[in-house]
């Protein structure tokens, strides 16, 4: 099975959403931003707490990770007295092994001759009912099976409480195992244990069963068939030294294939390979009588608890241990939904860098959800997939201010949101951190192209780099206006660099060509050009308009597909986009000659 879409509703501040992961059906990842309080986090709760087998990591008990007292998931605005229903609809999709299970079960334990669902999509529901503000029941529903008795001529039937109800209590306890498994992480960073029981007197708390399930995760991914209680435990508190030689070689099997495993992801996120470095796992037992094992790091300068390693190194370990051991769980849903709340917040920013690439790693199987301010933490390839929430509760020109009554979080695909919201940038500022040239990235190379602005810089370097293939070797750098080059002037004429100015040939690119003439003589009259300077008939032009207007049509749906009118910004973004992600595109003769008539001016003109 694999998640289609959650529906939510009366959740917190939530009244009613959608959130689709079936928008773009090849995503695995997706990115929720937006503001401070928007609700990002009640999101990830909700798909959380519908998890039905409660496995995740909401055992360890970590803050937010679980909800013990219904109560308090009443919206705010209607705590007086609420007498409807906290609802959370997912609807899933049967995968084709599904499909053969279910049919043989239907075959052998019930009365049906078949059973059928529309494009093999099931909506599961749980309802949790309220009266006068208290909880009073959870239901647990499915839909979207249709069948047929064997003893019936009928026409199939949907399956619902009123038809077999004893088929519905199978199909529901067959399917339910086979949901996704839904790991919440809503703050990663907590400590690990120093002992890990491996047997209780009473019965192990879901903590301790947590850390029993990850043992076994690495047995299972050494493929030997061996288990805790019978190869550990069992060897553990044997007397015979042929078992203390098996223990010794199995205890050895699992420090390995964990360093092995953790260690080799690291090099790969961190491109840099950690060594003399090791996982060691120490055995006894203690006054109880009770088995445990201990996870130690061994390296150059000694050996520590893992608690007792920087922060950074404890929090890549715990989440690589966390989830590369998951996939081998037996018996378990091979689909897997992580979930992340503003993970990585606390490391610096080239470690929240290696996190996103480390993403790219856990997508086998499994699809990941995550939210986020920092803009480190935004891959512009993922854009389709990115969505902003927001609440309408906020005040974008009174941060310090918070209304409850109008509380009421939505969401929305990224594309949708900037298409009807231009103007509220906070919203998703993260994602223009990323598309957006910051100055200080200029590079200290001895020639450069000085360009009035971003949007000038990013329109060629498009042409320069993507649709024609790197043939010119130009290093540019963009200002932040017309107006704006005088710092940059300065520093090359400082330091005994060749430069050259474009600007459009507008009214302001020519009345700042002559500013700049004034204030720095010949040594930039030499240097400073306008857009007429290249083309006579592109006097009073701007470099949008040398773009053939099918053509800035049709770029501009490339990111946002439901446009029929030219819209600078949202051209420009599509622009942004098309040269981060290397997305080449068919441009007219005109628009090609115009780009290719700039760029060979401009390599004329600079000596590289």
């Amino acid at each position: 099975m694999k998640f289609i879409s959650f529906n939510i509703k009366n959740f917190k501040g939530i009244e009613d959403i959608t959130f689709n992961l079936d928008k773009s059906p090849e995503a695995n990842i997706y990115t929720l931003v937006g503001l401070n309080e928007s609700g990002k986090t009640t999101i990830l709760e909700a798909i959380n707490f519908f998890n039905p087998r409660d496995k995740g990591l909401s055992s360890l008990d970590l803050p937010g990770g679980v909800i013990k007292d219904y109560n308090n998931l009443i919206p705010i605005s209607k705590r007086d007295n609420f007498n409807e229903i906290i609802e959370i609809n997912v609807k899933i999709k049967l995968e084709p092994e599904d499909i053969i299970k279910i049919e043989k079960l239907v075959r052998l334990e019930t009365p049906l001759k078949n059973v059928s669902c529309d494009k093999n999509i099931l909506n599961y529901y749980r309802e949790y009912h309220f009266k006068d503000s208290q909880f009073e029941k959870l239901e647990s529903l499915w839909s979207g099976f249709r069948g047929t008795l064997k003893t019936s001529k009928k026409s199939p039937q949907q399956i619902g409480h009123k038809f077999q109800p004893d088929v519905n209590l199978k199909l529901a306890a067959f399917c339910e195992p086979l949901i996704p498994s839904i790991l919440y992480f809503p703050n990663f960073l907590f400590d690990f244990p120093a002992k890990i029981l491996l047997e209780t007197k009473e019965k192990p708390t879901s903590k301790e069963s947590f850390y029993l399930e990850l043992i076994q995760d690495i047995l299972n991914s050494l493929e030997n068939g061996t288990n805790v209680t019978t190869h550990i435990v069992g060897r553990i508190k044997s007397t015979e030294q042929s078992q203390k030689r098996n223990l010794g070689r199995l205890i050895q099997k699992m420090e390995t294939k964990v360093t092995n495993m953790v260690f080799d992801a690291w090099n790969r996120i961190f491109k840099r390979k950690i060594t003399n470095t090791r996982l060691v796992i120490n055995y006894d037992v203690d006054e109880d009588n009770l088995a445990f094992l201990e996870f130690e790091i061994e390296a150059e300068d000694g050996i520590y608890q893992i608690n007792e390693r920087s922060l950074g190194f404890k929090w890549f370990f715990i989440f690589l241990l966390f989830t590369q051991f998951r996939p081998f769980r037996k018996d378990s849903p091979q689909n897997v939904i992580f979930l992340f709340d503003e993970p990585a917040s606390n490391l610096h920013s080239s470690a929240q860098k290696q996190l996103l690439k480390s993403f790219e790693n856990l997508i086998d199987n499994a699809k990941i959800i995550y939210t986020t301010h920092s803009h480190h933490l935004i891959n512009p390839n993922w854009l389709e997939s990115t969505y902003v929430v927001k609440n309408e509760g906020l005040e974008l020109d009174k941060p310090e201010s918070y209304n409850v009554k109008k509380t009421n979080i939505s969401i929305q695909s990224y594309r949708e949101f900037v298409t009807h919201h231009p103007h509220n940038t906070a919203y998703f500022q993260p994602i223009l951190d990323v598309l957006d040239y910051v100055p200080s990235n200029l590079e200290s190379l001895p020639n450069c192209i000085f360009l009035e602005g971003k949007n000038d810089y990013y329109t060629i370097s498009y042409f320069k780099d993507v649709i024609f293939s790197e043939k010119y070797n130009l290093n540019m750098s963009p200002s932040t206006g017309s107006g704006n080059l005088d710092t940059l002037i300065s520093l090359y004429i400082g330091w005994g660099r060749e430069f050259i100015i474009l600007l459009d040939s507008d009214k302001a690119g020519k009345v700042q060509k002559q500013r700049y003439i004034d204030k720095f003589g010949l040594i930039v009259e030499q240097r400073i050009y306008t857009l007429s300077d290249i083309d006579e008939s592109w006097d009073k032009k701007e470099l949008e308009s040398l773009f053939e207007n099918s053509d800035k049509i049709e770029l501009q749906k490339t990111s946002y597909p439901t446009t029929t009118t030219f819209n600078k910004t949202h051209f420009n973004r599509a622009v942004q986009e098309s040269l981060v992600n290397k997305i080449s595109f068919e441009f007219s003769g005109e628009t090609l000659g115009n780009m290719s008539k700039i760029l060979e001016f401009l390599n004329d003109k600079i000596l590289i």
